[in-house]
């Protein structure tokens, strides 16, 4: 299905006034600015950075008609718009994003449309306080090998709206996601098919309440799945061995121990990767 038919049968952009929050200079705000420019959609972008500071992401949007607000942030442009996306970066008490929803306008984010368009059935998301790009890269790299049209992107600088128009049903994605960018998921009650939390670490305070907010911002990745879908979860560290108790979906383990006989998923046994699933194990 070609692009501009999924767009249209999903939502429709074509003269929407759009403000987008923080254009930036890693690609996400660029990605997402770009896509919705091709859709027709009516664009300001805004951000707190002046035009001296953004010209190499200016710059590569020459060719399309775009306002811009730098330097600043103008409550009028989000009361007045149709549609708010949300930049990796904006904090979530945000005094406009407040201005936004008290004025019922939706706020969305690059993450967000990427899955309320994207066809493919088979999206993995990663997180965890460490570890969560070199696991997202190997799980990538893993697939590539069994499917040449495996996918990458998140919070890897990759905004995934760059391959939407190539995403097939089967086509897997792979994406490596903050807290952040989950937070702007759960707005829209979205988890990805197959979760992956690597660990849950103290980290990240100073832009959080505290521990147990953060915590909860990661346990955003499971907390819409259906119970079909996957959640891989580290056996080893304390906080995600608890969140299996909260989560409705298909629990698979990793651990450095041997698991239980009703538990699912990797460990190491005599130098072996193992893997259990419904009692059989298999060496890999």
């Amino acid at each position: 299905m070609a692009l501009n038919a999924i767009i249209k049968h999903m939502i429709d952009f074509k003269n929407k006034k759009i403000t987008i929050m923080g254009l930036g200079l890693h690609g996400g705000g660029l990605a997402v600015t770009k896509f919705l420019a091709r859709m027709g959609a009516k664009i300001t972008v805004t951000d707190l950075k002046n035009e001296k500071q953004l010209k190499p992401s200016i710059e590569r949007l020459k060719a399309f008609r775009i306002k811009y607000v730098l330097g600043q942030h103008r409550l009028s442009d989000f009361q007045k718009a149709d549609l708010i996306i949300q930049n990796p970066g904006v904090r979530r008490d945000s005094i406009y994003l407040k201005a936004a929803r008290k004025n019922k306008i939706p706020i969305e984010t690059d993450l967000s449309l990427f899955l309320k368009l994207c066809l493919a059935k088979n999206i993995i998301g990663i997180t965890g306080t460490k570890g969560k790009s070199t696991t997202t890269a190997l799980i990538y790299k893993i697939l590539k090998k069994f499917r040449a049209d495996s996918v990458l992107g998140g919070n890897i600088r990759i905004s995934p709206l760059e391959f939407l128009k190539k995403i097939k049903k089967e086509t897997p994605v792979v994406l490596e996601l903050s807290s952040w960018q989950l937070e702007g998921l759960a707005e829209h009650k979205l988890s990805p098919n197959f979760a992956v939390i690597t660990n849950v670490l103290i980290d990240h305070l100073n832009t959080y309440k505290g521990f147990n907010d953060y915590r909860q911002a990661k346990e955003l990745i499971f907390k819409f799945q259906k119970a079909n879908d996957v959640l891989v979860l580290n056996k080893d560290n304390k906080e995600t061995k608890a969140m299996a108790q909260k989560s409705k979906s298909r629990i698979f383990w990793f651990s450095k121990n041997k698991l239980s006989s009703q538990e699912n998923g990797c460990y190491l046994q005599n130098c072996w990767l193992i893997f259990k699933n419904k009692n059989k194990a298999f060496k890999i």
